[in-house]
């Protein structure tokens, strides 16, 4: 889970919460993953990898929130270099502009994302505002949901069955997630990925997709570390602090 590549401003943030990768850290993580033999796979084809087996530990699928537009000028031809492909979740109320809320940073357009989708970058839904889900009523929730989703494919001309949940995913909200799964499932949405921390598993429901966030502070060995599934434990601590005191997390 990456969000933005680009250099840190140089506000002082926890490495947990970072959620910014400058081009160089992300050039390292994806030599890393070319030289050790990983393949990056698209959202859709994880069923299959998982079932069968061969190859899911070497494999990885990239993905990157809220569709900044440093994705084209820095990501983009790193993951190229390398020959790896990559998902981007779109915010489309934000697409075009400078928001303030994101300290400034300039989104995507929709030409940008039609030339990056004719060069095999991947697009899901990311809402349309960014806003908590689970603050709204299921009427706001599904406009955020459904009206994002026809928003990009009627730019891309496909159908669209990707989803990322913004902030925190509250988990332990049984009554918000048996309407926010309905609601995916109704809308057509087949995958969605969220915050929680962790490896993907055979059998994981697939509109709760867990993630291994990474970002700057990830040096080869730590960066190493996650993709063995030796960060997979923080999900418990993440789990306890959402439940207790109704924790943020990165957006």
């Amino acid at each position: 889970m990456y969000h933005s590549i680009s250099e840190l401003p140089g506000r002082t943030c926890h490495p947990y919460f970072e959620t910014s990768t400058s081009p160089r850290v992300f050039e390292e993580h994806m030599k890393y993953l070319f030289e050790n033999g990983y393949s990056s796979i698209a959202l859709n084809e994880l069923p299959t990898v998982m079932r069968n087996g061969k190859g899911a530990s070497k494999s990885v699928v990239i993905t990157f929130d809220d569709g900044y537009r440093d994705f084209l000028i820095n990501a983009f031809p790193i993951l190229e270099k390398y020959g790896f492909r990559a998902i981007v979740f779109l915010a489309t109320g934000l697409m075009g502009s400078r928001n303030s809320k994101f300290d400034g940073v300039d989104f995507l357009d929709w030409e940008e994302v039609r030339g990056l989708r004719r060069r095999g970058v991947s697009f899901g839904s990311h809402t349309v505002n960014h806003l908590k889900l689970k603050n709204l009523q299921l009427k706001e929730m599904e406009a955020e949901i459904v009206d994002s989703k026809k928003e990009i494919a009627s730019r891309l001309g496909e159908s669209i069955d990707a989803f990322s949940y913004p902030y925190a995913f509250p988990e332990g909200r049984v009554d918000f997630l048996e309407e926010y799964f309905g609601l995916l499932e109704r809308s057509g949405y087949r995958f969605c990925v969220t915050t929680v921390i962790g490896s993907v598993k055979n059998g994981d429901n697939l509109l709760a997709l867990k993630r291994i966030p990474v970002n700057e502070y990830d040096d080869p060995a730590l960066f190493k570390a996650k993709l063995d599934g030796l960060y997979d434990w923080v999900h418990v601590p993440q789990y306890l602090k959402k439940k207790w005191f109704g924790w943020i997390g990165p957006r």
